[in-house]
Parts: C-alpha cells; structure tokens; sequence
C-alpha cells in the first residue's frame, strides 16, 4: 500500500515536471532568453526532483521491511509469532528509550526527593516539639499568675478585715494576665520564646513569695487581735458606758473608789460576748458582782464578766471571741440593769478602753460624773 502511493506521488511528480517544462518552454520563447540556459537549469531541477523520489522510495521500501519474531516452545503448543516493520520498530524503541531515560531520572533524584520529604518531617517534629514546650511554659505561666493573684486577694482581705474579694472564677480562669497568654490567639509570630516566658514564671514566684510572707504576717495579725480582749462585751454592739474605769464615786457610799473596769448599761438579757479567745476560768456568785464569769486569754490576759442574769458556760469550755458566755442582768450589788467588764494583765488590771480601741469596738457613750 505504501509503495502504491509513492509510486502515484512520484507520477504526479512527473507530470507536474512536464507540464512546468512546458510552461518554461513557453516563456522562453516569448521572452526571447537562451535555450541553453533554461535547459541546464530544467535539468538540475529535474534531477533533484529524481533524486528526492529515489529517496522516498528507498526509504519507504526499508521501512515497510518486515522482520518476524517465533518463538517455538519445546513442547507441542502452538508457535508464538511477532511480526512488525521497520517503522514499527523504531517507533517501539523510541518509545522505550523515553520510558528507561523516565526511569532512570526517577530512580537518580528519588533518593534526594526522600531526604527532602524526611527532613521536613523532622522540621515539622522539631517545630510540634518546641510548641509542645511554649504551651507548657504559658501553661505554667497561668497557674503561677493565678496563685499570684489568689495570694493577692488574700493579703488585701487580711489587712482589710471585711473588704469583698469576687472569687477567681468571676474574674476568668486564667487570672488578670489570661487576656495576655490565651493560647488560641497566638499565633508563629507572636509565639515568645521559651526562656522569656520562664523569665515570665520566675518573676511571677518570685512575687509570691513576699505576698506569702505578708499574708503569714497578716494572719499571726488576725490572730493576735483575736486572743487579745479588744472585743466589744455586748453582742452587735449594744449597751452604753456608764462608768468608764478610773476614780469614781461609790453608788452606795458616795465615797471615792478606783473603778476597776467599764459598766455597760443595757436591757436585761442582752448577750453577753468573750472579748477575747479563751478559755472559762470561773464561773461564780459574788455578794458584789452577783453572778460572774472568768476567762483566762493568751499572753497573760484575763476578762471578767459580773452582775450577769445567768451564765451559759461551763468552766473549763473553750470559747472564741464574740462567743456568748451569758445575759446582761442586774445580779449583786447593782444599780440597775448593766454588765461590769474587767481586763488584767497578770495582777495588775487594765483600762480596757486601751484594747477596746485597737478595733474601734469602744462607743463614745460615756456619761460624765
């Protein structure tokens, strides 16, 4: 088939050849030029389109050559026959050569590829490690700066007695420095480095430690306060002085005498408080003072109750300060309805108007004589 076309292509060749000869001829006969000439340059012309065909059908001719392939099998199958021409051949090694040179290439810079893909993967291990470790840092950032502000809160309520503190919940779990060190806005640029945040933390424990101190400062403060009678005698506060400690005229004499304690006037059956911690030391009846409680206090101190409606208290008992230990009455030698509260100090008694001051606990109600 191949060769039946180039034989037709070379025939209309030909004829194309002789037809243009004519066209030449032509006009070199109305042009009036040399024959010769034209006749040399037909010639060259005519044999380049002859060698050019020759060609064609030389090459055509070694292609459309057919090689076949058999291979016999040694048993009594069916023989296995390949047949393809030189085109085919070519076409088939070309082909083959691409696929090899494809390969090769991926074969050459696979290794490299592979080193690539496993150096990544240790820079993406090293930079998960390394934000693994910032995370545990702000982490412990957070619980310092939140026991930071506990230990604040505590030390103010301790040296503000009564002052409110909202609880740490109120104020997000994440203390005054959460707006500071939420994790999820942070972000690879924004990311501290790791000893600046434990220069952060350091800071932060360094901070508590003083704050602590303070704080045990304020609470052996509070408890001081509390073992020392500086508590009014009169629950909430009631009650009024009617002789304050020092010279005093004698209610049934009319004498001058050294009143050793305050007289506070009130209702009969007012509660009567420990001004102090401390423990009941005697609980009695006196001709004088009618009926009278003891307590023995911390540091030396102790407090004396009389002229009680009843007590309710047992010696021996333990009592905290501001705890009732009896009525106000109007027992023993009285004028009327009113507690007589003394302090001591060893063997010595006190003004208590110098303790009950310590926590303005003392009403200036004072009549005056």
């Amino acid at each position: 088939m191949m060769i039946a076309a180039a034989e037709d292509s070379i025939e209309v060749l030909c004829t194309n050849r002789f037809t243009e000869e004519a066209r030449v001829a032509r006009w070199v006969h109305s042009s009036g030029s040399s024959p010769r000439f034209f006749r040399g340059m037909r010639f060259n012309v005519s044999a380049i389109r002859d060698g050019i065909a020759n060609s064609v059908r030389s090459f055509t001719r070694s292609g459309s050559q057919r090689f076949t392939l058999l291979i016999i099998p040694h048993s009594e199958k069916r023989l296995v026959k390949f047949q393809a021409n030189v085109f085919a051949i070519v076409f088939f090694v070309v082909l083959f050569s691409f696929i090899l040179s494809g390969f090769v290439y991926v074969a050459m810079h696979a290794p490299d590829a592979s080193q690539r893909v496993v150096e990544r993967q240790q820079g993406l291990q090293s930079s998960q490690a390394s934000l693994d470790a910032i995370m545990e840092e702000l982490q412990e950032v957070m619980r310092v700066s939140r026991s930071f502000e506990s230990t604040m809160r505590e030390t103010i309520d301790g040296l503000r007695p009564g002052a409110a503190s909202s609880p740490v919940s109120e104020r997000g779990s994440g203390g005054d420095l959460a707006p500071f060190l939420d994790v999820q806005r942070l972000n690879s640029g924004e990311l501290r480095e790791i000893k600046d945040i434990r220069r952060l933390a350091s800071t932060l424990r360094a901070a508590v430690e003083p704050l602590e101190e303070v704080q045990r400062i304020s609470r052996v403060q509070q408890s001081l306060l509390t073992d020392i009678p500086n508590h009014w005698p009169l629950g909430a506060r009631r009650g009024r002085v009617t002789h304050e400690f020092g010279p005093n005229v004698h209610p049934f004499t009319g004498q001058l005498y050294l009143h050793k304690g305050f007289d506070i006037a009130d209702a009969i059956g007012v509660p009567v408080v420990a001004s102090a911690n401390g423990r009941v030391e005697e609980v009695s009846v006196d001709p004088g003072y009618g009926i009278q409680v003891w307590l023995r206090h911390k540091y030396g101190f102790r407090t004396m109750y009389a002229h009680l409606h009843s007590a309710t208290v047992r010696e021996g008992q333990e009592v905290e300060q501001g705890q009732q230990i009896g009525l106000l009455g109007n027992s023993g030698a009285s004028t009327g309805p009113h507690v007589h509260f003394e302090v001591w100090l060893g063997n010595e008694v006190v003004d208590p108007a110098a303790f009950l001051k310590i926590s303005n606990e003392f009403p200036r109600r004072v009549r005056s004589f």
